[in-house]
């Protein structure tokens, strides 16, 4: 294959295993993150300001001339309880992880839509659990979800597929470890009880790994994958629940 991918979020941990991935198979490789991501080309791109995420799509348009795949990797969590989560943090995780995605479909999609192709893939969350202490994660990622159903109809016409992967619980050797350790000691856990409890819910028996979300996302922007759209492909071994509350806390 060859093309040219935009992934954001590319200098995290998922992030950097589906450049790495798309770059394997033959696609030239943009990195939009806040840091340098080691891409093909790297932009320095703030996901949460649409104003950043136009300069950067327009610099891929003056530089390459095509845009035939964009992956929405970018993203941030945050351990809190709803009653302790502010107005400012809530707002800043929409930000980034639902009004960023947003900005970047909707810079790209006219130019996909010119070229009558491509592939859009958005980064959401196992849905349709609960997950103590990640109200404003989930809210965002549900909401992603809904926004790539909606958008896949409006660009079928277009030969343009939007889809999502849900990863699995991505832990140890990635930023989502640190997120771990901070519900671990939320829910007084050592992080190995805390792990073993995370693992007794994955069939598959271990966490989830970059290189297995960046697996399906190469699928879904395959040729293989044309006649896949609003479809969202679960990476998470099984995942059947968290089965867990959180301990009563002082109010």
């Amino acid at each position: 294959m060859s093309g040219v991918a935009i992934v954001t979020g590319a200098a995290g941990g998922i992030g950097r295993a589906i450049a790495a991935r798309l770059k394997h198979d033959g696609y030239v490789v943009v990195g939009a993150d806040l840091s340098p991501a080691g891409c093909d080309q790297d932009i320095a791109t703030d996901i949460a300001d649409s104003a950043s995420v136009d300069a950067m799509v327009g610099a891929v348009m003056e530089t390459h001339g095509r845009i035939d795949v964009l992956v929405n990797t970018a993203g941030i969590h945050m351990q809190k309880l709803v009653i302790d989560t502010t107005d400012a943090e809530w707002d800043r995780i929409q930000a980034v992880n639902m009004r960023g995605p947003f900005a970047a479909c909707r810079a790209v999609a006219p130019h996909m839509m010119r070229a009558d192709t491509g592939r859009i893939v958005n980064v959401v969350t196992r849905l349709n659990f609960g997950n103590p202490y990640s109200s404003a994660y989930m809210a965002s990622k549900n909401a992603l979800w809904g926004f790539s159903q909606c958008l896949a109809m409006e660009l079928a016409a277009y030969n343009i597929t939007v889809n999502a992967v849900a990863p699995g619980h991505v832990g140890p050797g990635t930023g989502m470890e640190a997120a771990f350790r901070a519900k671990a000691d939320k829910m007084g856990l050592t992080w190995e009880a805390f792990e073993a409890q995370v693992l007794r819910t994955i069939p598959v028996g271990r966490w989830c790994r970059p290189a297995d979300v960046a697996a399906a996302v190469a699928y879904l922007v395959s040729p293989e994958a044309a006649f896949v759209t609003a479809e969202c492909i679960n990476v998470t071994g099984g995942f059947v629940g968290y089965g867990t509350t959180p301990p009563k806390v002082p109010v």
